[in-house]
């Protein structure tokens, strides 16, 4: 007898628990979507009226899919414990306990636009004062009110359980009804917009915790319409990479100028002086002149490619396998530019890529035995031209490339500094001036500074000069002093020269150089390491999190600012597909 009434008692708290676990859960499901419109406020903004319904969509149905599968794993296996009263405390402790997590994410996600995971919680667990560059201040004030309102959820769960009359409510059906509906027209909306490649649906992919929504090649795989292994049907492909993320949009400039590159490679900004090189510090000082400008990599072929792309190098081997070419390459071309590349030595034994990294075609290059005839073959190239024919040229000098000792160093930089500044002159004589940007730097440093650290970033060795000679007479003579990178052509080229009016932050990474908008770093990477690089010093994290500190030739140990490096991954990653 008193082994059935214990099966009884015990059926019965089971029951009771079950029915109770369903109310708080539909309550905190509710409480989930309000907290989960903190991401909908986060968005990206969206252009149409079909962005703003998926994203509408995918609110209600992702965050009421996370707390249904949170009530399935924590709180009705519980059920089965059998005491009613333990239940209920359990149910709350782990109804804060996921409402925080879910306030820490919105929270990251309002700041940083990225979401909690495994490496995030690693980082902002290393050190017990959650020194992260982030403020979770507001979480004293939110803990207190989650244990006020799950205490309320709670009574109000078990007064509806113990209520005598017995009525229907069919609110928490049409809720999940509706909820459950919004999250396959979700999917649904995302299949669709990969399949046409609909970029404003696709790029808020990201916006939402655990949220990986179907494509539209697995649809079609997984129903037979398409063959995985197939060759054909390459559209549906999910690419490695989206370059870029948007359409370009050009206004021509009237009147249209033109532009030549000179790469003195192998100088580096403390070579500029009176001595040394006197026509190049005489047109530093008559011009524009960038004074902290910075090479990404120690690479030649590195900065090349972040020159010509305005993009990290972990994208070229996918640009070059797919053949794609900076998008400047195409409004050239419509604009009909003559572009071309003269260089006094090949960089590589195979022409092909080094014409890629520029995005300039294989039979529009020229490369010759010394830096001379680079200039000499450029001034024959634009005196071919017809006066209202514009060009784009790409001037790249080897001579101090050469592993040379200090006095025959010396001797070639002066015979550069020399041929650079006949070749403006010339420039000047047949008044193109009037109508060209000249725009004189490096990419690649003067390797006899601080040799032990040729295989680590040297700030004073990847400091090179950014000399600017603008038609605009309101330029000359001017110094900027704010951070730029090679990763600012691309921008300032689309920008000032081609009229790109598409945001530059869809197909480059580095800024304008004549905007007033300066970072406090740009992103590099070396080897395994990611690099932060300001005007006075490189912060490097390794893959573990762990950083430290390059300054005035020390190394230092730091701590790891969460913020600075998810925003740099990000920065990486954001044309990645």
């Amino acid at each position: 007898m008193l082994k059935f009434t214990n099966n009884v008692l015990l059926k019965e708290q089971v029951l009771r628990s079950n029915t109770w676990g369903h109310h708080f859960f539909f309550l905190n499901c509710i409480l989930a979507i309000i907290i989960g419109s903190t991401y909908v406020y986060a968005a990206p903004n969206t252009e149409s009226f079909t962005a703003f319904v998926y994203l509408a969509v995918t609110w209600l149905g992702q965050i009421s899919f996370l707390a249904f599968l949170a009530f399935l794993i924590f709180l009705f296996p519980l059920t089965f414990i059998g005491n009613f009263k333990v239940y209920k405390f359990v149910s709350i402790v782990i109804a804060v306990l996921l409402h925080c997590l879910l306030l820490v994410d919105a929270k990251l996600f309002l700041a940083i636009k990225v979401h909690l995971t495994w490496m995030v919680s690693s980082l902002m667990l290393r050190d017990l004062d959650f020194n992260t560059g982030l403020n979770f201040n507001f979480l004293y004030i939110a803990i207190v009110l989650l244990i006020a309102l799950e205490l309320f959820f709670a009574k109000l769960s078990t007064r509806e359980i113990y209520k005598k009359e017995t009525r229907h409510n069919y609110f928490p059906a049409i809720l999940m009804s509706i909820v459950g509906f919004c999250f396959i027209s979700s999917h649904g909306l995302y299949i669709w917009a990969d399949a046409v490649s609909y970029e404003k649906i696709t790029n808020l992919r990201s916006v939402f915790p655990a949220h990986y929504p179907m494509t539209a090649k697995t649809f079609l795989n997984n129903h037979g319409w398409l063959d995985g292994e197939s060759g054909e049907h390459t559209y549906l492909s999910n690419s490695s990479f989206n370059y870029p993320l948007a359409e370009i949009k050009v206004e021509a400039k009237d009147p249209l100028h033109n532009v030549v590159y000179i790469f003195a490679n192998g100088v580096s900004y403390s070579d500029l002086d009176a001595v040394a090189t006197p026509k190049l510090f005489e047109l530093k000082q008559n011009n524009l002149s960038f004074e902290s400008h910075f090479l990404p990599y120690l690479n030649l072929e590195d900065n090349m490619f972040a020159t010509a792309f305005g993009l990290p190098i972990e994208y070229r081997d996918d640009f070059l396998s797919h053949d794609v070419k900076p998008i400047t390459v195409d409004v050239l071309g419509n604009l009909e530019y003559y572009v071309r590349l003269f260089s006094s030595s090949p960089i590589t034994n195979d022409l092909v890529p080094i014409a890629k990294y520029l995005g300039i075609a294989k039979n529009k290059t020229n490369f010759v035995t010394s830096d001379e005839a680079v200039f000499t073959n450029a001034k024959e190239f634009i005196d071919s031209l017809a006066s209202n024919q514009h060009f784009i040229l790409n001037l790249n000098t080897s001579s101090l490339e050469k592993n040379l000792n200090d006095a025959q160093r010396k001797i070639a930089l002066r015979q550069l500094d020399h041929q650079i500044a006949t070749f403006v002159e010339e420039l000047q004589d047949k008044e193109l001036l009037n109508n060209t940007y000249v725009v004189i730097t490096s990419s690649l440093g003067n390797s006899n500074i601080e040799k032990q650290y040729a295989n680590f970033y040297s700030i004073k060795k990847q400091h090179v000069p950014l000399i600017v000679i603008t038609p605009n007479e309101s330029n000359k003579g001017v110094s900027i002093t704010k951070l730029t990178s090679a990763f600012d052509f691309v921008p300032t080229l689309g920008i000032e020269i081609l009229g790109i009016k598409t945001p530059y932050v869809n197909y480059a990474i580095g800024n304008n150089l004549f905007s007033k908008e300066e970072k406090p770093y740009f992103v590099s990477t070396g080897g395994n390491e990611l690099l932060l690089i300001s005007k006075e010093k490189v912060t490097n994290y390794k893959k573990n999190g762990k950083a430290y500190i390059f300054k005035d030739g020390t190394k230092q140990n730091a701590r790891t600012n969460l913020e600075d490096l998810i925003k740099a991954m990000r920065e990486l990653n954001r044309f990645k597909g």
